[in-house]
């Protein structure tokens, strides 16, 4: 009955909300972040800059 009642509640609109779920919506990947790239011995080439990665906030 609990099971029930959660699986109730989480698929109605108020618990919807309340799990903070905004639905289907693209990340935004600003590429890896550069202590990491830095540990592998890796670095993004000046192509790779200008045309995948964008730093946006």
């Amino acid at each position: 009955m609990r099971n029930l009642t959660a699986t109730g509640y989480y698929t109605s609109e108020i618990g919807i909300k309340d799990l903070g779920y905004v639905g289907n919506t693209p990340n935004k990947w600003n590429g890896v972040p550069d202590d990491v790239l830095k540990q592998y011995g890796l670095a993004y080439t000046e192509k790779e800059l200008n045309e995948c990665v964008k730093f946006d906030s």
